[in-house]
């Protein structure tokens, strides 16, 4: 009984020593956005650029803030269909980086205006060099369910990456967002992202990566901004996140 007991306590060292390991890889991603019904016109272009600057948890060790860019240009290829390619920047202490990139490829079927249930997906291969991280190559899926509920809207995405290198493996990665329409053109609202899983294990409530924020959403013609403000939940988490994402469509 006291060879098991050990072998217990190694085991239970062993796993907590890997999810700090894990914890380390884990960041503010490029791209913070609960996708929804925003989709380039048939044979339109829209160009979106977004950034976050968020304060690393302690577990990185970045010594800096961390500052971020997604740049994206998307086309309309066909009706209720476009294509998209985005490159990844990003800056901490003080050096500029290239973080990769990623093609994608979404469909939103036509939906009534005044129906409840909206729906589409959005298809997308990744190449991330993340912030402290290593290499990832992985085909991300992203259903898009919302429900429209007179003002409000609730929106989720249920991701999920498949890891396309050496390590396989696949991550739950949902997010969720309720909105409410104060004006036809302006809503507030709060957006949820999460972590549940990755290659070899699921991590406990108090290790997920969890981050809450509170949103502001706006359109002017065929342009849009998202900006929020967010807080990790946990100590994994990032502390503070502030994110700006606008587009422009023609």
């Amino acid at each position: 009984m006291p060879r098991r007991n050990r072998s217990i306590k190694i085991l239970k060292k062993s796993f907590l020593l890997l999810a700090i390991l894990s914890a380390k890889l884990m960041a503010a991603p490029f791209e913070i956005k609960v996708h929804d019904e925003l989709i380039a016109e048939l044979h339109q272009s829209s160009y979106e650029v977004e950034t976050n600057l968020y304060q690393p948890s302690a577990a990185q060790g970045i010594s800096s803030n961390v500052f971020q860019t997604r740049l994206e240009y998307a086309y309309g290829i066909a009706h209720n269909n476009e294509v998209a390619v985005n490159a990844f920047l990003s800056k901490y202490n003080g050096i500029s980086y290239v973080n990769g990139g990623k093609v994608g490829q979404m469909y939103i079927p036509t939906h009534d205006e005044e129906g409840i249930w909206h729906y589409g997906i959005k298809n997308e291969i990744v190449y991330l060099k993340d912030i402290g991280g290593d290499n990832q190559i992985f085909y991300e899926m992203t259903p898009i369910l919302a429900l429209q509920m007179a003002k409000w809207r609730f929106t989720v995405n249920p991701s999920v990456d498949f890891g396309l290198n050496k390590s396989g493996g696949a991550t739950f990665a949902p997010s969720g967002k309720i909105a409410y329409s104060v004006t036809p053109n302006t809503s507030i609202g709060s957006e949820y992202y999460s972590e549940i899983s990755n290659t070899t294990n699921a991590f406990p409530i108090a290790q997920r990566f969890n981050t809450a924020y509170l949103v502001l959403d706006t359109k002017i013609d065929k342009s849009s901004i998202n900006f929020g403000i967010g807080k990790g939940t946990n100590l994994n988490s990032d502390n503070w996140v502030v994110k700006l994402i606008a587009a422009v469509s023609f």
